[in-house]
């Protein structure tokens, strides 16, 4: 009899451990944050139209910066954000606990001008007008002007402004002759003035530069890992409604244009459909795409150890690398 209890006792023991161990720790609800721009067009579907998951609701908020995106993750309001691939690894570096799951937007940036120009070489003495100076922007461009045969130092001369928003008046009033222009910004321009002329694609240029078909990553989905941890299908759930939305986007590019119009993201439904093709937006898990972010890392590295953080990230960064993600 005591024996029979004893088993009995050490599987009801079991029970509870298995149980305990299946059992999710739900927040109330879950804070999601991007930036303005094309990434906050990457979650523009859950925005209208995913208010809660598995039971938890779900805020969402369009900053006009990045640097509000990093006070949120400082802080530790955000659950998930949307941000630059490269800020995720500064962010690791500093201990903050979040970690890397997708990469959603693969490039948006072409080199427009004002003549009929056409390949690398056309570029071999102009002014070049582009934003960015030392940040990712001009490290992509620099290392494809490299990539094919030019020097940045010497070869063009290049011309900082501080953002997109100044390219494109200077571009349209005809003061720049060739200019990086990001979409959605570049189909803005070329509603204003159609004969604009798209000499590079840029992620296009990358493709042939680097071997690969994906463009180069951009930016990915951040998830903190306390939520992780206590609700790992939680996080499941919500990162398989992510990419079910940016198929969604690709597939209805007018419905999403009206998204993004009526979620006031300071775009036209217009602009953001015709858009959408530059846009590269494509849900991509880390673990698919470990090379291109660590050869894309290692670029930037090479050009500025400070732009992913002093050091390469190691695995740590990326989620679903280890056993129970």
């Amino acid at each position: 009899m005591k024996r029979k209890m004893n088993l009995l006792l050490i599987g009801l023991l079991l029970f509870t451990l298995v149980s305990g161990c299946s059992t999710e720790i739900k927040p109330e609800k879950m804070k999601v944050a991007a930036p303005a721009g094309a990434t906050a067009i990457s979650i523009a579907k859950p925005m209208k139209d995913t208010a809660e998951v598995d039971g938890v609701a779900i805020e969402y908020e369009v900053v006009p910066t990045t640097d509000l995106i990093v006070a949120r993750m400082t802080a530790k309001e955000a659950d998930f954000a949307v941000i630059p691939v490269n800020l995720a690894a500064q962010l690791y570096q500093k201990k903050l606990p979040y970690k890397l799951a997708s990469v959603v937007t693969w490039g948006n940036l072409f080199i427009a001008s004002q003549e009929q120009l056409e390949g690398w070489e056309a570029l071999r003495g102009k002014e070049i007008y582009l934003m960015g100076k030392g940040l990712v922007p001009d490290i992509v461009f620099r290392t494809l002007l490299r990539e094919n045969g030019l020097d940045p130092d010497k070869d063009v001369t290049l011309v900082y402004l501080s953002g997109a928003t100044e390219l494109a008046p200077n571009f349209i009033a005809g003061k720049a002759q060739v200019s990086m222009l990001p979409e959605p910004i570049l189909t803005t321009v070329k509603m204003k003035k159609p004969e604009t002329n798209i000499m590079l694609d840029l992620q296009q240029e990358w493709n042939k530069a680097f071997d690969t078909e994906k463009g180069y990553p951009q930016a990915g989905i951040f998830v903190k890992d306390e939520l992780i941890q206590n609700a790992p299908q939680l996080v499941k759930n919500y990162l398989k409604a992510l990419e079910e939305g940016m198929v969604w986007l690709n597939e209805n590019p007018a419905d999403a244009g009206l998204y993004a119009q009526e979620l006031e993201m300071g775009l036209p439904a217009a602009v953001v459909e015709k858009s959408m093709p530059g846009n590269n937006i494509r849900y991509q898990s880390v673990a698919n795409v470990q090379k291109e972010l660590k050869d894309f890392f290692q670029i930037l590295y090479d050009f500025n150890p400070a732009t992913v953080g002093g050091v390469l990230p190691d695995d740590g960064l990326y989620y679903g690398l280890k056993s129970g993600e």
